[in-house]
């Protein structure tokens, strides 16, 4: 890239964030919830309960891959991987 390249590129990206700047001043306010305290709660305390379910499914399906992955004959991973590395190069 030439300097001129270059300082071209540079106004686009300032015109970019001035355009983006008057989008955010001209983006009207959120409205603030009236109790902050007892709704805030009570989405982390739900929040916590979906993580924690999300976790052990997420612990469940690696146990079960990793235990399928055990069972399977080494030659047949192998050629499922070799199948894998030709589609990929198509």
């Amino acid at each position: 890239m030439t300097n001129e390249d270059l300082h071209q590129e540079i106004e686009l990206l300032r015109q970019q964030l001035d355009a983006i700047q008057r989008q955010a001043d001209t983006a009207p306010a959120v409205p603030e919830l009236a109790d902050e305290d007892d709704s805030a709660e009570t989405v982390t305390a739900e929040d916590e309960t979906q993580a924690e379910d999300l976790l052990a499914q997420l612990k469940e399906l690696l146990e079960s891959i990793d235990q399928d992955i055990k069972d399977t004959n080494p030659t047949t991973l192998l050629i499922v991987f070799a199948l894998g590395v030709l589609v990929g190069r198509l």
